[in-house]
């Protein structure tokens, strides 16, 4: 997946989806660290882009909100919302990910906010 498909794998790898697997699939270094190497990227499965130019303008405006030192935390939520749409999460599952990554902000309140965006 090359070329064409740059912000939406640049999407993907910054993903919870993808942080969450990143635990089980790049062994662990000292001091907490992981080993990137293609080899562990091999293993894991990167669905076929769609959205392109939906994850091309998110990606613009996170790049052009970090520039102006602006919060980019609700498009991030956007994107990891439609990564877990493309992957066909149950909300079982991505509470079990977003409860995993980050636990003191993970409430009944986020499950009802994600069905809230998932129907736009």
């Amino acid at each position: 997946m090359t070329g064409n498909s740059l912000e939406y794998l640049t999407a993907f790898l910054n993903s919870k989806l993808f942080k969450f697997t990143f635990k089980d699939y790049f062994p662990e270094l000292l001091g907490e660290t992981r080993e990137m190497r293609k080899i562990f990227f091999e293993t894991i499965s990167v669905k076929p882009a769609m959205y392109e130019d939906w994850f091309k303008q998110i990606n613009d405006v996170i790049i052009r909100n970090k520039e102006n030192k602006l919060s980019t935390k609700e498009l991030e939520k956007e994107i990891d919302n439609k990564i877990f749409d493309l992957y066909e999460l149950t909300d079982a599952e991505r509470s079990i990910i977003l409860s995993s990554l980050d636990p003191e902000s993970f409430s009944e309140d986020s499950i009802n906010n994600m069905s809230v965006a998932e129907s736009r």
